[in-house]
């Protein structure tokens, strides 16, 4: 059932805005045609009392504009089954004695549009063999004779006071259940979106909100959820960074400290140097992880190819054995330096640490790209894949490799990924080895490839 109505209902906002109007629309049509198909026949059999006087009238007139010999045959003509008319030469006929009450609102308003004298004019109900709605009319005419006229007439408000309270009704309900479905459709999930959003400004770790509501709203919803995310991963990423250059700028300074005050400074000069080059190592690295995450750089488009051909180039001049697969010549909007950053640690990490790197770049049509850098080194356990992400953290392979490193680069690289919409993961390879597989969108908040 719920399937059914998804399949229904439009799931866009313009689709549920034009729906609700468009079912409106429907009800108000349905209303109007109940009330034309149940009242119609009886109003098209008793006409309004206006109708039924303006037809007197008219007859009336037409007769007294024709000679009094000519009346009875031109009365004759006019007689209908709806609309009995008799014309008596006698100007003495009284109503008969079984006519009912007399009915003096019709009266009036014959006399007012006859301009005729009151005694002119005699209206009353229907006798006990009639139709209750049946009007007895007698009419003097000027010149002589009279006619008497036997017609149904309605009432004036055709819709009852049952009838006009069942309207009301209705319209109040339908329209009171279109009020509750906009609301419930469209602006309840919009609150809710604003609640949480103003949530979040105060608390980033706030559940994430569910995607329900319109199409766009989904998406926005979406959006805000990875924005969420994302937030929380920078924060996580900063007070990592900060632990981690507090705890290791500790040692070099207390080293400096002592030897400061054990008048040491000068015999362990080069030591001294040593600590200030390591602890200039650690800002550097972290101003770097800084840039790589809050980047200014204006976007452009550049050769994806030509840029994994630089970055293969830049890790061989520095002794790195890379190679790099069939050019496929492709266009990407995106940060070139910041790209050019995030793969050169990707691909430095895979030629230092996995012997070599293994470099290709494939075109997903309509979807994106996919770069891979695959090495032949000892790969990395299931357990740390994610954690290599995290600043400064380094697995012990790596730290048996190089003293030097300060576990920034893959965060680095991560950072400018995730800034452009796209996605790395860590993935073995077989029989040994590691891969590394980036998948930069075609279409995402923040990238605009743009194929060649």
């Amino acid at each position: 059932m719920k399937r059914l109505v998804r399949w229904l209902l439009p799931a866009g906002f313009r689709g549920q805005v034009a729906g609700i109007l468009l079912l409106g629309l429907a009800l108000s049509q349905v209303l109007a045609a109940v009330l034309y198909m149940v009242l119609l026949p009886q109003w098209q059999r008793v006409p309004r009392p206006d109708v039924a006087v303006s037809r007197v009238a008219m007859v009336v007139r037409l007769l007294e504009a024709v000679p009094a010999a000519d009346r009875a045959r031109f009365a004759g003509l006019w007689g209908a089954p709806d609309f009995r008319l008799q014309y008596l030469a006698s100007p003495d006929a009284v109503p008969h004695p079984q006519f009912g009450a007399a009915d003096p609102t019709l009266r009036r308003q014959l006399i007012t549009k006859l301009a005729r004298q009151p005694a002119q004019v005699q209206v009353h109900g229907a006798g006990p063999h009639e139709s209750t709605d049946s009007k007895h009319i007698t009419v003097l005419l000027n010149g002589g004779g009279l006619i008497q006229v036997v017609t149904p007439v309605g009432l004036a408000v055709r819709i009852g006071l049952l009838e006009q309270m069942a309207t009301v009704a209705f319209l109040l309900f339908a329209t009171g259940g279109l009020w509750v479905w906009l609301t419930w459709t469209v602006n309840h999930p919009l609150e809710r979106f604003a609640r949480t959003a103003e949530r979040v400004g105060i608390d980033v770790h706030a559940a994430p909100l569910p995607e329900r509501g319109p199409a766009q709203l989904q998406r926005a919803i979406r959006a805000f959820n990875e924005m969420q995310i994302r937030l929380q991963r920078l924060l996580k990423d900063r007070t990592l960074m900060l632990g981690a250059i507090s705890h290791d700028l500790g040692t070099p300074l207390t080293r400096l400290r002592l030897r400061v005050e054990t008048d040491r400074a000068a015999g362990d000069k080069s030591k001294m140097l040593a600590d200030i080059e390591a602890m200039h190592t650690m800002l550097t690295s972290a101003q770097s992880f800084i840039r790589g995450v809050d980047d200014a750089e204006a976007r452009a488009i550049v050769d994806l190819d030509s840029l994994l051909q630089t970055v293969c180039d830049l890790v061989w001049d520095l002794g790195g054995d890379v190679a790099y697969g069939t050019a496929t010549h492709s266009r990407y909007h995106c940060k070139p330096q910041a790209m050019l950053r995030a793969l050169t640690n990707i691909v430095a990490n895979a030629a230092k640490y996995g012997k070599s790197a293994t470099v290709s770049l494939q075109e997903m049509r309509g979807l994106g790209f996919v770069i891979e850098v695959q090495d032949e080194g000892p790969g990395i356990p299931d357990i740390e894949k994610a954690k290599v992400f995290e600043p400064f953290y380094r697995t012990d392979a790596a730290r048996e490799t190089d003293q030097q490193g300060m576990g920034l680069g893959l965060s680095i690289a991560r950072s400018i990924i995730l800034a452009h919409g796209g996605t790395i993961e860590l993935r073995d390879r077989q029989p040994r080895g590691l891969i590394v597989h980036i998948f930069l969108p075609a279409s995402s908040a923040g990238s605009s490839p743009v194929a060649a």
